[in-house]
């Protein structure tokens, strides 16, 4: 089974997802995948296309910036875009950790009804701490974040279907949200735990629910 995921790192935001998404290729890896991994400027147009028509995945984890009809690379330079090359996702399950993109490009991806697409139709929020930058990683405002939304491509490379893929990364979303969310909470925990509902309200699984990876 072949992954190819991109992992643009210009600034802060994409920094962040990009470090946090070497959690999933270390799973993936363990689970026996070919990662094929799209860092830094690599993470362009010429070689995303590229890549997907030669080696035809059977999933794809978008990290970047995004709009509703499309998500970026590096350097935000669109990669996969509505009216485009959106069909260059057919035949997938296409996870994007960007803003938007489950709006309009989401939709768009999954009309021929050979494709899934897990995103967010709002923007997606995340707080973290000045302190970490040079290690996002350790970063303990980020973690709850991190953890819900790379919880998709956990229980996909575990085998769960779409929809279910996206009920557990809810129900961390869910989770972390409860706990930040309690009495006792200072003011800083509150807004995490604003930011956290409001991200899983808005992540939404599309086209087809029941699509599963043989692992």
């Amino acid at each position: 089974m072949k992954m190819i995921l991109t992992r643009p790192q210009h600034d802060i935001t994409t920094k962040y997802l990009s470090v946090w998404a070497g959690e999933v290729i270390n799973f993936a890896k363990e689970k026996g995948v070919e990662v094929f991994d799209l860092f830094k400027d690599k993470a362009n147009k010429n070689d995303f296309v590229g890549r997907v028509k030669k080696l035809q995945p059977e999933i794809i984890f978008l990290n970047g910036h995004g709009n509703d009809d499309c998500v970026a690379g590096h350097n935000d330079e669109k990669i996969v875009e509505v009216k485009n090359n959106h069909d260059i996702l057919r035949d997938t399950i296409t996870y994007a950790l960007s803003c938007n993109s489950g709006k309009i490009l989401g939709p768009k991806v999954v009309e021929n009804n050979t494709a899934t697409y897990i995103g967010y139709q709002d923007e997606f929020i995340f707080v973290g701490n000045m302190n970490y930058l040079s290690r996002p990683q350790d970063d303990p405002m980020a973690k709850p974040f991190m953890e819900a939304s790379n919880q998709v491509m956990i229980s996909l490379l575990k085998g769960n279907e779409a929809q279910d893929a996206s009920k557990k990364s809810k129900s961390k979303f869910e989770e972390h949200f409860v706990k930040l969310s309690s009495s006792n909470t200072d003011a800083d925990s509150l807004q995490i735990a604003q930011c956290l509902w409001w991200d899983m309200r808005n992540q939404v699984c599309l086209g087809k629910l029941e699509a599963k990876l043989k692992v």
